[in-house]
C-alpha cells in the first residue's frame, strides 16, 4: 500500500498524489483494501431546511484559460484483469421515505445545458445529454450475445408497482416545443416519407423505429 498517513478528517492520504487540495494514492499506487462493502468516501447528511436549493455537494470549476478544457467532476471504474460482477461508472438514485414525495419535479438525473446570452462557435457538438460508447481497440467486441445499447430503460422493483408505472409512463416527455414546420417536431402529412428506421430492444424482441426522409 505504500505510506499513508492520517488528514484531519481521519482518512487515508497517500503520500503520491496529484490531487491539489485532498486525496490519496495515484494510477499506478492507488489505496488498496480487500474487505468487502467499504466505501472509501462516505457522507451521509441530513438538512431540515423547509425552503432552498440544499446540496450534500457542490462542485463547480472555473475554466479561465483559453483553449483549457476538462471537468467539474470525473468518474472513472475501472475493472481490472478479473470478472467482475455489476459495475457502473456512476450510480445516481432518488428515493422518497415512507411519506415522502415532492411537489414540484423529480429527477435522478437533471442535465442542464446553459446556452449563454451570446453567438456561440459554429459547427461544435452541444447535447445535454452525451451518451458514448468507446472502442479501446480495433479488437474491442461486445460479443455477439451482448444486448449493448446507448440507453437501457428498466421498469424495475416491485412487479404490482411497475405495473402501474407500466400504464403512465413514456420514453420520452417533451416539453418547450411547438409543433411546427422547421421545429424539432414537425407533423407528417404523408407516410412514403418514412424510408429509415432505428434499431430498439423491447424485452428480448427486436423492433425498428420509422424514420422520415424528409419533414412532413
Amino acid at each position: 500500500m505504500g505510506w499513508y498517513k492520517k488528514n484531519f478528517l481521519g482518512g487515508l492520504v497517500g503520500a503520491r498524489t496529484s490531487a491539489l487540495l485532498a486525496g490519496g494514492g495515484t494510477s499506478t499506487s492507488p489505496i488498496e483494501v480487500s474487505s468487502a462493502n467499504k466505501n472509501f468516501l462516505g457522507f451521509w447528511v441530513e438538512n431540515s431546511a423547509t425552503s432552498g436549493d440544499n446540496r450534500g455537494l457542490y462542485l463547480r470549476q472555473y475554466l479561465a484559460g483559453a483553449g483549457g478544457g476538462g471537468e467539474a467532476l470525473r468518474v472513472f471504474s475501472t475493472v481490472s484483469d478479473v470478472a467482475a460482477g455489476t459495475v457502473h461508472g456512476a450510480h445516481i438514485s432518488l428515493n422518497f421515505g415512507t411519506s415522502g414525495t415532492v411537489t414540484g419535479t423529480g429527477a435522478a438525473v437533471r442535465a442542464t445545458l446553459h446556452i449563454p446570452a451570446t453567438a456561440l462557435s459554429s459547427n461544435v457538438t452541444m447535447a445535454s445529454v452525451y451518451a458514448e460508447i468507446w472502442s479501446d481497440a480495433a479488437t474491442s467486441d461486445p460479443g455477439g450475445s451482448t444486448k449493448l445499447s446507448y440507453f437501457y430503460v428498466n421498469n424495475g422493483g416491485n412487479a404490482t408497482g411497475g405495473a402501474d408505472v407500466d400504464d403512465d409512463v413514456v420514453l420520452f416527455d417533451i416539453q418547450g416545443h411547438t409543433i411546427a414546420t422547421g421545429n424539432m417536431v414537425a407533423a407528417s402529412a404523408t407516410e412514403t416519407n418514412y424510408s429509415h428506421s432505428v434499431k430498439v430492444r423491447v424485452n428480448s424482441t427486436l423492433y425498428y423505429m420509422m424514420l422520415a426522409s424528409a419533414e412532413g
